[in-house]
């Protein structure tokens, strides 16, 4: 009799655990396919996203930014024509729109908020925001490399890198955060992308530049 139930118990903790891996295993595999079934359930959660994404973040007035001048880097014939960022810690190589459609911007993949500043006028912070979850028919590697989807696993410390007509400029996190506005208009360079897929909350990274 203690041996039936000794079985018996057996056997339901092994079926609960195998349950559990089960569960676990479904996680791993729908976690980097959600995006795409969400955007095929709420086709216009894009354009909600994107409105989450350049919609005004603080209402208060920037003035220039007191910094240290940096030397303007000298042209590397070896870098690529136009506007990137790089943030080697997450493997991300995102192009960089400078258009005033932001929407086309976004698609693109990183988009430069216009009226703040560029690597050749850091007057003012150099604000980039690009999607979280990207678009439907973006693959996993596409949104990995040109998106912010990753942008939560970067840290203070971490180097980011913008390529700008051939120059390489280099920058350091030292702040990140989680909020609903623009917190710190002193850093040189900040980041932004969408928490989850409709959410005032955004992840935000500040850097200042090094190099």
């Amino acid at each position: 009799m203690k041996t039936d139930e000794f079985l018996n118990k057996t056997v339901h903790i092994y079926i609960l655990i195998g349950f559990t891996l089960l569960f676990f295993s479904f996680v791993l595999v729908a976690t980097p396919i959600w995006p795409y079934v969400w955007y095929r359930i709420n086709p216009n959660q894009t354009k909600n996203d994107i409105e989450n994404i350049t919609k005004e973040v603080s209402n208060k007035q920037i003035t220039s930014k007191q910094q240290t001048l940096l030397d303007i880097p000298s042209i590397d014939n070896s870098l690529p024509e136009g506007k990137f960022v790089i943030i080697p810690k997450i493997s991300v190589e995102s192009p960089i729109s400078t258009s005033t459609d932001y929407e086309g911007g976004l698609k693109q993949g990183t988009w430069i908020v216009p009226n703040y500043g560029t690597p050749e006028n850091s007057d003012l912070p150099i604000i980039l925001a690009a999607h979280r979850f990207g678009y439907a028919d973006w693959s996993s590697e596409k949104r990995n490399k040109i998106s912010f989807y990753n942008l939560p696993n970067t840290s203070n410390g971490d180097d980011i890198y913008i390529y700008w007509n051939q120059r390489k400029y280099v920058y350091k996190i030292y702040k990140s955060e989680e909020s609903t506005y623009i917190s710190d208009y002193s850093a040189d360079l900040i980041l932004y992308t969408c928490k989850f897929f409709n959410s005032p909350i955004r992840i935000f990274r500040y850097a200042e530049r090094v190099q």
